[in-house]
């Protein structure tokens, strides 16, 4: 039931739950603009973190590669391989080594 009072300047009382009820629906509306927002940032949060997961194993299979091609061509039987098939190289004969020996101080 509404308490109505006359004043000189008409009926007065409806303004302040008007107001009060003005009050409650922005501020309902800021709450929920505030939960949109913040749903909003966690996915946008979410999507970054899957995209640095993405980089992160691609990095990972990356290194692995790389510690593959180190273990291979740290293998002195390929280097020797790849010298003979790549560069024509070839076993030197006995009569081709020349033995230096280090002077002595």
């Amino acid at each position: 039931m509404l308490d109505l009072t006359w004043s000189p300047l008409g009926i007065s009382g409806v303004r302040p739950r008007v107001a009060s009820v003005l009050g409650a629906i922005v501020v309902a509306l800021a709450i929920g603009l505030f939960h949109v927002w913040l749903s909003m940032e966690v996915t946008r949060s979410q999507y970054e973190v899957s995209g640095l997961e993405k980089q992160i194993r691609q990095m990972r299979y990356d290194n692995k590669e790389l510690e593959v091609a180190v273990a291979r061509y740290s293998n002195p039987a390929h280097v020797r391989q790849q010298a003979m098939e790549r560069l024509g190289l070839r076993v030197p004969a006995a009569h081709q080594v020349v033995t230096i020996q280090p002077e002595t101080l």
